[in-house]
Parts: C-alpha cells; sequence; structure tokens
C-alpha cells in the first residue's frame, strides 16, 4: 500500500482503536479488556520469537489427572497435544494441556513463548484461584508462534493452557519462560513510573529557574470563574487532576503543540479556535513569505500530498488534538491544555499509513516553526529499529528545547510484545522523549497497552487510553451520520494513541507555568511526580 523505496522499518500504524472498514491487506484488530473490536488498522505481523538466552530442555512426561507439570524460568519443555487431552473448557472443541508457573516473585516481568511446527497454538493465562483468565494470545493466526508478557501480582497462582487456535488441532509445540525483575525501585513493566498527575507536576514546576506568575481563576482572560463542562463524560481530565492546573490559570496559553498525525480538521468549530496560524506567510500568495520552504503553508503542512492543506481525512489526527487542547468552550470536549495551539502536521494517510521518512521531516517542521511540543501518536512494532533519519530528527527536536511524547504501542494482547513499540522504546532509553502507556478509568493497565521492555525505561509514563471521549473530523460525520447529526458530539476511542496527548497536554501546561523549563526538566517532572499508587498491571 505505501511505498518501498524505504528502509525496511518504514511502516508506521497509528495507536488507536476506531470504527473503520473491513478486514482487508492484513488488517488486525485491537480489542480494549471488553474483547470488544473497535477498530482495524493496517499492520506489520510481529514475528520475531522470543526465546530464553540460557535455558534446559525439559521432556513433558504424561502426569497422573491430579498432577500438573510445573514451568519455571529459564525452563523449555516439549510438549504434544493429543486427542486424549482434557478439552480446553473456555474453547470448545481444543484440546488443552496445562502447566502451573513456578519460581516467579512480585513485580517481575514474566514471558512465555510457545511455538509449534504442527499447529497454531493459543494461550491462556489463568488465575489458578478463581479460573479466571487474565490474558490470552494466538497472534491472529499469522504464525505458528503464541506468546504472553505479564507483571507477577502477589497472591496469585498462575496457571498457563496450552492449547490450538483451530478445532482438534494436535502436534508437537515448545514452551518456554522468563522472568526480569526491574533495575530501579519502584518501577512497573506494566506502567513504569505511573499515572500522570497534573497537579503534582505544576507543583514540582514552581521549583525550577523563575516560574510564570499564577493566575487565579477570577483574574483569568478564560471563562474559568463559569467553567462549562462538557457534555461528554470525561473522567480522564478528573483522573489526572488537571482541574488543579485550571483553577491555577494555568491552561497552556502561548504553548504550541504540534500534532504530527494524519492531520487535524481545520473547520471543525472544537479546534478551530486553537489552531496555529503561521503568522509570517502570506495566504494564498503563492510565495514562500517566511522562507521556510514551504509556500502558503498558513495552517500547517501536509507531508502526504506535499500541500499546504494538512486536513485530518480520517479521524485519528482530530482526535488526538482534541484531548491535548480542545478549547474550554460549550461544545464538545475540553483538552488538558485548553489555551495551547495546535500546529496540524500531517504524515499518516487516510489508512492511517506513513513511513518513517515522512514522520521525520514532519518533526522538522514542527521544530523549526515554533512548536514547543511535539505528540506522535503512532509508531512501528517492537524490536523495528528507527531510522537514522528518525532518529536525527528526534535528537533535532531535543537539541531544540521541543519536548516529544510518543504512544508506546496496541501490540501486547494480540502479539504478546514484552516492550514498547518504536520510536517510542528506541527515544526514552535515551531520554529524548516520554514513552507513554493506556490506562482504563479504573487504573488497570490496557491489555493492548505495550509494557516497557527488558529493562527500566528512563521515561515511561501512562495516561487514560480507554473510551476516551474527544473530536472527530467533520467528513466522517458527514459521510456517515444521518442528515441531523450533532457534529460537535464526541467520539470514544481506546488507544496509547489516546494516553499520549495526555502527557503531551501536560508538557504544555509545565511550559506555561515555567517557560524557562529544559527538555530535560520537563521529562524529570513529569516522571518524578508520576503516581504508581491504585494503579494494577494487565
Amino acid at each position: 500500500m505505501l511505498g518501498q523505496d524505504y528502509a525496511a522499518w518504514s511502516r508506521f500504524h497509528l495507536q488507536s482503536q476506531c470504527p473503520c472498514s473491513t478486514r482487508q491487506n492484513r488488517l488486525l484488530a485491537y480489542r480494549d479488556r471488553d474483547d470488544s473490536r473497535n477498530a482495524v488498522y493496517p499492520f506489520r505481523p510481529f514475528a520475531r520469537s522470543i526465546h530464553a538466552s540460557s535455558s534446559r530442555l525439559v521432556k513433558k512426561r504424561q502426569s497422573p489427572p491430579s498432577s500438573i507439570p510445573r514451568l519455571r524460568p529459564k525452563q523449555k519443555r516439549e510438549g504434544h497435544l493429543t486427542t486424549s487431552d482434557s478439552l480446553n473448557p473456555d474453547r470448545p472443541g481444543r484440546f488443552a494441556d496445562r502447566y502451573i508457573l513456578r519460581g516467579i516473585k512480585a513485580n517481575q516481568q514474566v514471558r512465555i513463548n510457545v511455538t509449534s511446527p504442527d499447529f497454531d497454538p493459543f494461550i491462556q493465562l489463568v488465575n489458578r484461584q478463581t479460573g479466571d483468565v487474565i490474558l490470552k494470545n494466538d497472534d491472529n493466526g499469522n504464525n505458528t508462534n503464541s506468546r504472553l508478557s505479564f507483571v507477577v501480582q502477589p497472591g496469585i497462582t498462575y496457571q498457563l493452557r496450552v492449547s490450538s487456535y483451530a478445532h482438534q488441532e494436535t502436534g508437537q509445540y515448545t514452551l518456554s519462560m522468563r522472568a526480569l525483575t526491574p533495575s530501579i525501585q519502584d518501577f512497573s513493566f506494566d506502567y513504569g513510573h505511573g499515572l500522570i498527575d497534573v497537579a503534582a507536576a505544576i507543583e514540582a514546576a514552581k521549583n525550577f529557574g523563575d516560574p510564570a506568575p499564577t493566575l487565579s481563576s477570577a483574574s483569568s482572560t478564560t471563562n474559568d470563574e463559569e467553567r462549562i463542562e462538557p457534555d461528554a463524560d470525561q473522567w480522564n481530565l478528573d483522573q489526572i487532576n488537571a482541574r488543579a492546573a485550571w483553577d491555577q490559570g494555568i491552561r497552556g496559553k502561548g504553548v504550541v503543540i504540534a500534532v504530527v498525525d494524519s492531520g487535524v480538521s481545520p473547520h471543525h468549530p472544537d479546534t478551530s479556535p486553537n489552531l496555529w496560524r503561521n503568522l509570517d506567510e502570506i495566504p494564498d500568495n503563492g510565495i514562500d513569505d517566511d522562507g521556510n520552504g514551504f509556500v502558503d503553508d498558513v495552517q500547517g503542512w501536509d507531508f502526504i500530498q506535499d500541500d499546504n492543506n494538512p486536513r485530518d481525512a480520517h479521524i485519528h489526527g482530530t482526535h488526538v488534538a482534541g484531548i491535548a487542547a480542545a478549547p474550554d468552550n460549550d461544545l464538545g470536549v475540553t483538552g488538558v491544555a485548553p489555551d495551547a495551539s495546535i500546529m496540524s502536521v500531517r504524515v499518516l494517510d487516510a489508512f492511517g499509513g506513513g513511513t518513517s521518512r515522512g514522520v521525520a521531516q514532519g518533526i522538522r517542521y514542527a521544530v523549526r516553526n515554533g512548536a514547543d511540543v511535539i505528540n506522535l501518536s503512532l509508531g512501528a512494532p517492537p524490536g523495528e529499529r528507527p531510522s537514522r533519519a528518525l532518529r536525527k530528527a528526534l535528537r533535532f527536536a531535543y537539541k531544540n528545547g521541543v519536548v516529544v511524547t510518543i504512544a508506546a504501542g496496541n501490540e501486547r494482547a494480540d502479539f504478546g510484545t514484552h516492550q514498547a513499540g518504536e520510536p517510542a522504546f528506541w527515544a526514552a532509553t535515551r531520554n529524548l522523549a516520554i514513552a507513554v502507556g493506556a490506562v482504563n478509568r479504573n487504573g488497570r493497565v490496557a491489555n493492548f497497552s505495550n509494557p516497557t521492555g527488558n529493562r527500566a525505561v528512563n521515561s515511561f509514563v501512562v495516561a487514560p487510553g480507554v473510551n476516551i471521549n474527544s473530536l472527530a473530523a467533520l467528513w466522517l460525520r458527514n459521510a456517515f451520520g444521518p442528515d441531523n447529526v450533532d457534529l460537535i458530539e464526541p467520539l470514544a476511542l481506546s488507544g496509547t494513541s489516546m494516553a499520549t496527548p495526555h502527557v503531551a497536554g501536560l508538557a504544555a501546561l509545565l511550559l506555561s507555568a515555567n517557560p524557562n523549563l529544559t527538555v530535560d526538566q520537563v521529562i524529570q517532572i513529569i516522571v518524578n511526580t508520576a503516581n504508581p499508587d491504585n494503579l494494577r498491571a494487565v
């Protein structure tokens, strides 16, 4: 679907779940915790196998009914599904082997991998005390690998079921398990340093350098003193304590957030008031007035069509922009930083696809044209090293004082991935950006949200990312809605794409509170004030 002229690591995809069309071109459906299939997106299958670097081979024995085999870290087992095995109680017509997991400790990250030359494995992680299925994975049938990654919770005895994806499949398989311990205290492989806390972060920002004067709501020029609560359920704002900043008059004014995405709807009444304008460019005169290399880029740039109309041909970018910085009015929703400006930079096409080259160009455009924060709710599967152009663009943003927030990715439920996607993992391990995972309204990590990785990622936090109400591009409503549809009605989407703009909005609030903060200080504040309390692992 995309050009073939770039490096092997060239395809990007959206990190969200949204209503779309049929399954085609190897589309995969991301699922939320209720397993409702909300979206399909183009994706390159994750086919990397995870193997223990040091293991011993143990032949599976036929155990008496009262005895269940044990599986321990750094151990491999050769198994065989046969017609004499018991049936899987949750999957009719499938045989199943069971294993009890031993030798694992609370807060360790455990990775389980199953491969088979004979059938497509389907594995389930079960709470042995309750019988509840905690996680499951079949790799969507694209290969004969199946893998799970989870963080050990105290007081639970874990059992693994090895079964098949299709009915009555039998054959040999190899099962292995690894367990990793965090290298940083109070760091979780599931949620990193914790849930962002706007109130705590704003207080911390005041201790750096020369903060901006704090306004009371009564003296603010906004409508804070008579704040209109949006019609949509915006539990996400309360979960991160966003209103505490607004009550101090800290709302992101003067800060530019670049949404490097599928574009932003320029005519949506709940985005247009905050859209960034290039005041050095004269509209429609066919001249590059500001000499930045882009003609008539009054509202940003479209790197897909290579023109000056970065409108949203999808719905993703508009939804992301609304979470970060929709204005506080009587329409739709309110963003985390409701007075910040939104710079629209389009790097993803109408199907949600893009290239590393296009994303790199979008980052450089945003930096050179005054962005203070860049939001990247996009990425590629874990392990696909970012291209040289993208790595250089991320370093360019960092060196020029621009904060970058990147979605950790949604591959966990479908592929059992054990680390954040790219470029989030690469950038966060180098403190060039903040990687962001997703939690639901109850503080549980979303089952699709990628974990942190082999080692404690320096800057990994989580934010609300399940059923988040925000804006929809007008074209979607006009195309699929009835004639009398309310164009302002919010749309609920899930994904690390939705979590990431919460952090971008927080970064904008911090820079509004204290414009003298450096990138390192913004990252440090967000990470240090993130709250791990009351969060629950997958």
